[in-house]
């Protein structure tokens, strides 16, 4: 029999982080080229034309909580 305090529980996800009101200067275009670089690596197509927008989309709503405006 396993002791409740011995049970393991999964961590907070540490994402998404807070949304900077002035900006993030490590979400860079340098970043999206080193995401896309690990992609290619890994198998799938480069990235053409509205690819790089998308992928600056879909990385901004993984890394930052949205800023409600109410």
């Amino acid at each position: 029999m396993t002791d409740v305090s011995e049970q393991h529980h999964s961590p907070q996800p540490s994402y998404p982080l807070p949304a900077p009101a002035d900006g993030d200067p490590r979400f860079t275009y340098g970043l999206l080229h080193d995401i896309a670089d690990v992609l290619q690596r890994n198998g799938f197509p480069r990235l053409e034309g509205t690819d790089w927008a998308d992928l600056m989309t879909a990385l901004g709503r993984f890394l930052y909580q949205s800023q409600e405006i109410s």
